[in-house]
């Protein structure tokens, strides 16, 4: 029988990206519930989206696996079920998924533990164990792609079986990211090459229609190679159909996107293809509905005749999680609980990151500290151990698209395990380099590109370039210096040299006196920040004189446990050079009024609570 080549049906693919392992309602590191976080909130708003139409297919983005208290406990506890992030998925019927940057945070073989427990295929086209001659000779590390059966109805009523490719990929940054793990590394291929190599392969093999799961940003059509926002240029390869794109916690479609020939920010569209990028930590769910035509003739049985795209809000009279998660979950919530709360040590002052990025920090410099304090350790006794030790520390939770309540703030008193995932999120490993004095002072020149350039008499000019995510901000401790802002930044946000003239960083000095340029320093790091700047000046790569493997997040637990109580006035080592008559504006979180006086020679002044959430406030620089 031949079927009528006017056949129709529809299609809705659901994604979520970036959730960071949130699925709980709960904020563990505030210790109270939050209704508006993690999976569980979403989890009845995609059982709705699902229950409005006939044929639906479920996917994730990537960066599920890492980013929350709840993440930490699963890495470091002796395990006999499933890790809750596959629960969670297993339980809601994900199709598939793809990998994200943070999948790796925790090892190679976590990952493959943690994988083996999946109901749904895991792919990724462009990660691989052992590259082989062409892409399409790589070993990847998962299947590059699948092919998904799925039984749909068309207009009439009529059943078909509809060949579903589903292809992934990731930011081929990796590969510097974790190379430092300690128990193995993986390779990467740029995203444009792997799927030239794969497409045709998946399209030969069968499918109907190809969704590309990219954890990758929406860039240009025409990247350089090794692009870590590759998704428009994907969009625009003929195989592809749809596309769900992430890793910058951004939202499309949406206002945050110009428009331009190839990216529709109002229709969701890339390259004319729709495509959705839903956030992160679960605050939005991505939708694109397709609406496919039987072919007549041809390889292809289905093609895409129509599509619309768009963002799924959080509803608020459906915030609560359904049954089946919120039972499946439950024995993880309450370990992570207990886990949580467990007391460490204390500490003396409080530690928060509302001013972090525009005053010394004490939460900084515990942090630099205890990084230190292990180094200094470890390399008693060597000859490394006669160089000058510098220690730098970021602020992780500072805003940004995370939004207003993503700022850390610890009273004085108990320090618990959950106030160390909210200092420091990430399972990063320590990493000592041996840097020259020139290279010390790029360092600091590079994290001041989270700051605008602020003409003279400017009035509440904004302070931070939005577009710079706040980690990339970072302190040394050991060192004193300004910032002087009315430079342009020397770096751009991706750490390259945009402006060679220009030199915000004056006036470095170690303990009192200049830095000269080739003096030589050790500087204690993570793995992460150490491969930033390997693709940051891949001619320069910086010598990495120590690694133990250890990760920060335990060195800091021993650092608290050793000492006991913790936190003091933060050395007050760097400052803005003063500019007469000129303020600028800050974005900070609620319980920032409480921490003014860190910031009194700012003369700091209440502007109001914005749209967005966020306190703003006037400082006189």
């Amino acid at each position: 029988m031949v079927s009528n080549p006017c056949t129709l049906a529809s299609l809705r693919l659901i994604a979520t990206s970036d959730l960071h392992a949130s699925l709980m309602p709960y904020d563990y590191c505030a210790n109270r519930p939050n209704s508006s976080l993690g999976l569980g909130a979403i989890s009845q708003q995609i059982a709705d989206a699902r229950g409005e139409v006939q044929n639906c297919l479920l996917f994730d983005n990537g960066d599920f696996l890492q980013g929350s208290p709840l993440a930490d406990f699963a890495a470091t506890s002796r395990r006999r079920r499933a890790h809750p992030v596959i629960t969670a998925f297993n339980t809601l019927g994900y199709d598939a998924a793809t990998l994200g940057n943070h999948e790796f945070d925790y090892g190679l073989r976590f990952l493959s533990e943690v994988l083996a427990n999946a109901q749904f295929p895991v792919v990724s086209a462009n990660i691989a164990t052992r590259l082989g001659t062409s892409p399409a000779r790589d070993e990847t590390l998962v299947p590059p792609f699948t092919i998904l059966r799925r039984q749909i109805f068309d207009d009439e009523g009529r059943a078909h079986v509809l060949r579903v490719g589903v292809i992934g990929f990731a930011p081929p940054q990796i590969a510097e990211w974790d190379r430092d793990q300690p128990d193995g590394r993986v390779h990467t291929r740029d995203i444009l090459a792997a799927a030239r190599a794969w497409l045709p392969r998946l399209r030969a093999r069968g499918a109907d229609i190809i969704v590309a799961l990219a954890h990758t940003g929406i860039g240009a059509i025409d990247p350089e190679n090794g692009s870590e926002n590759a998704a428009t240029a994907l969009a625009a390869l003929p195989e592809i159909d749809a596309v769900v794109a992430g890793h910058s916690h951004l939202v499309f479609p949406g206002p945050g996107f110009p428009a331009s020939p190839a990216v529709d920010p109002v229709r969701g569209l890339l390259a004319g293809k729709p495509a959705v990028m839903p956030g992160h930590s679960a605050n939005h769910v991505g939708i694109i509905d397709l609406r496919l035509e039987r072919c007549g003739q041809g390889p292809r049985r289905w093609r895409v005749a129509g599509a619309a795209a768009r963002i799924g809000h959080r509803s608020a009279d459906r915030p609560a999680t359904t049954p089946a998660l919120q039972h499946a979950l439950a024995p993880d919530h309450r370990a992570t609980l207990a886990w949580s709360r467990r007391q460490l040590g204390e500490t003396a002052v409080p530690l928060h990151s509302h001013f972090a990025s525009v005053a010394p920090s004490a939460a900084l410099a515990l942090i630099a500290d205890a990084k230190a304090d292990h180094i200094r350790q470890a390399l008693s006794g060597t000859g490394l151990a006669q160089l000058p030790l510098l220690s730098s520390a970021s602020p992780f939770r500072a805003g940004g698209r995370g939004g207003a309540e993503n700022f850390t703030d610890i009273a004085t008193g108990p320090l618990r395990m959950r106030n160390l995932s909210d200092l420091y999120p990430f399972p990063n490993t320590l990493v000592t380099l041996l840097l020259t004095g020139s290279e010390v002072a790029d360092w600091l020149e590079r994290a001041t590109s989270v700051f605008h350039r602020i003409a003279p008499g400017s009035v509440d000019a904004p302070l931070r370039d939005d577009t710079v995510p706040s980690f990339v901000f970072e302190t040394i401790p050991q060192l004193s210096y300004a910032i002087d802002l009315s430079q342009p930044a020397r770096f751009d946000g991706q750490g390259r040299l945009a402006n060679p003239d220009a030199q915000r960083i004056t006036g470095l000095r170690y303990q009192g006196r200049p830095v000269d340029a080739e003096e030589q320093f050790l500087l204690v790091t993570n793995s992460h920040r150490a491969g930033r700047a390997r693709l940051q000046d891949p001619a320069n790569e910086p010598q990495v004189v120590y690694t133990d493997g250890a990760r920060v997040q335990s060195i800091f637990v021993a650092h608290i446990q050793r000492k006991g109580r913790v936190g003091g006035p933060p050395p007050r080592n760097w400052h803005f050079l003063p500019m007469p008559g000129t303020t600028v504006s800050i974005p900070t979180g609620q319980g920032a009024a409480r921490h003014l006086d860190e910031i009194a020679q700012y003369r700091p002044a209440a502007l109001g609570q914005g749209a967005d959430g966020f306190t703003h406030y006037r400082l006189h620089l």
